[in-house]
């Protein structure tokens, strides 16, 4: 015998059954699987709906979902290496939401690096055969974010040059001055009139290296070139710094 069934869909989940339209709570008919529709691809894996009948697709991530699930049921549970958990986010509130088990980034065998393991298998809908690589950012070759830019200075002035760069392992930074008659070497060194500094930044898995000229002269002016590197290559990007001539502080004291 065929039972009198209300098919209600949450996104794109489904599930059979009637609702009270006086309390809102679920009331479930007799089950008949053949009238279930089909959830489709579903990446936290497919559970019975609210009436214990029919397939559909657990709760995904960010969606609500059923805190206590033994007093009310009203969304369903969340799907695999999820967990319904209580927003903190809107202030004094019961609304929860599928949250990843675990924190921390993942690579995928795209290539790319997702937020959390959870992010990942989102993907995996449009995507069948992306996996895991490793429980970590996805290595890469350094990339120079911010480089180091040409300039004209005054005799005797000083000056600071700096670059950012981003990759995973976290590049290390450091320079080299090439000179106008071909002579060049690494910064830092025993130089006093140069100082360089590195630190952490401004962002996750980058770094920013800086390298003070104490004076400008014949002896300092070059290209400089920021060398970023770790295990996966390096990066290079290079700033040309001259001497402001004669020239060319008189026209600027001409524009003044």
């Amino acid at each position: 015998m065929r039972c009198r069934v209300s098919v209600l869909f949450v996104g794109i989940f489904a599930y059979v059954g009637t609702v009270s339209a006086q309390d809102g709570d679920l009331v479930c008919g007799q089950c008949d699987r053949s009238s279930c529709p089909e959830p489709g691809a579903c990446p936290g894996g497919r559970v019975l709906d609210l009436c214990g009948c029919c397939l559909m697709c657990a709760r995904g991530l960010g969606q609500r979902c059923d805190m206590n699930p033994n007093i009310k049921k009203e969304y369903g549970p969340c799907g695999e290496y999820l967990q319904c958990a209580l927003r903190t986010d809107i202030g004094n509130n019961k609304e929860a939401t599928c949250k990843c088990e675990t924190e921390g980034e993942v690579c995928g065998s795209d290539g790319l690096t997702y937020e959390t393991l959870c992010h990942l298998l989102e993907k995996t809908s449009t995507n069948p055969s992306l996996s895991i690589v490793s429980r970590e950012t996805c290595q890469s070759v350094p990339v120079i974010k911010s480089p180091p830019k040409d300039a004209v200075r005054p005799y005797g002035s000083i000056m600071v040059l700096d670059c950012e760069a981003a990759g995973f392992p976290v590049p290390e930074i450091s320079f080299e001055l090439n000179r106008p008659d071909g002579s060049s070497f690494k910064l830092p060194s025993d130089n006093s009139g140069f100082a360089v500094q590195v630190r952490g930044g401004p962002e996750r898995h980058m770094v920013t290296g800086w390298v003070q000229i104490m004076r400008i002269n014949d002896e300092t002016i070059g290209t400089y070139t920021c060398v970023a590197t770790n295990s996966k290559g390096e990066a290079r990007a290079s700033a040309k710094i001259t001497l402001q001539g004669s020239g060319e502080n008189e026209a600027s004291e001409n524009e003044i």
